[in-house]
């Protein structure tokens, strides 16, 4: 059974995932040093529930040596993902696959045009299934630009910093090649880039971590029945109910 609060995340749709880090006036020597104590669970929970967590304060203590040091430091690296910076090799899905038979599970066809309601739909709660043996996340939406509405199916990636669009679906919705643009996922407004035609995911498309960031995504599995749900803007937490 799952219980939702109603509490609200209010981010910006176009924030960097993982809060990216930039440059910062402020001298490490100011930030709270993450304690340290013996080695447990204990620990780690203590630590990463800090302000600012271990990733942030190493990472500004690096910037500031490097300052100090009056070195370079390339902006690159201290600013959002670049699109062609992420690759993955997904042998098990491509455009036949989403054509046929994810499409034939999920009921409407792929890259199919979508209703004026369904466009307009802001969906508080996305269903999905699991997909073959590797267990691939599938996320059915429909994704809008301008006026141009088409029945997505997402690969929902973890690992992905950015959004992405197939090749296919960026050509139908008119998303240049290497422009950020605004569309709609699942009534969502957010920035989405074209699968890099020498990537090896070019027929793909690739729901990130941006997306997660950016609208408090929770996702919900269901192994055993190969169900999926996404969650959109809510605290949510399993509990365990007893059988009699």
């Amino acid at each position: 059974m799952l219980k939702l609060s109603c509490q609200r995340a209010l981010r910006s749709p176009f924030c960097a995932p993982y809060g990216y880090l930039g440059l910062s006036s402020r001298h490490t020597h100011n930030l709270q040093v993450p304690s340290s104590r013996p080695p447990s669970y204990d620990t780690i929970t203590r630590r990463f529930s800090l302000h600012p967590n271990p990733h942030s304060f190493f990472a500004r203590k690096s910037q500031q040596q490097a300052r100090d040091r009056g070195e370079f430091v390339d902006i690159h690296d201290i600013g959002g993902p670049d699109p062609h910076g992420y690759d993955v090799l997904i042998t098990d899905v491509d455009e036949k696959t989403l054509r046929s038979e994810i499409a034939e599970i999920v009921g409407v066809p792929y890259l199919g045009k979508s209703t004026e309601s369904d466009a307009n739909a802001v969906v508080r709660v996305g269903h999905g299934y699991l997909f073959g043996r590797n267990i691939r996340t599938i996320f059915p939406c429909v994704v809008s630009c301008q006026d141009m509405a088409r029945w997505v199916f997402f690969i929902v990636d973890s690992g992905a910093p950015l959004t992405y669009l197939s090749t296919q679906a960026s050509e139908l919705l008119g998303i240049p090649e290497d422009v950020p643009t605004p569309v709609k996922i699942a009534g969502y407004h957010h920035t989405v880039f074209m699968s890099p035609h020498k990537s090896h995911f070019s027929d793909l498309n690739i729901l990130g971590v941006d997306f997660y960031n950016a609208y408090n995504v929770n996702a919900w599995h269901d192994y055993r029945n190969q169900k999926a749900k996404l969650y959109f803007g809510r605290q949510w937490e399993v509990a365990m109910t007893p059988k009699l």
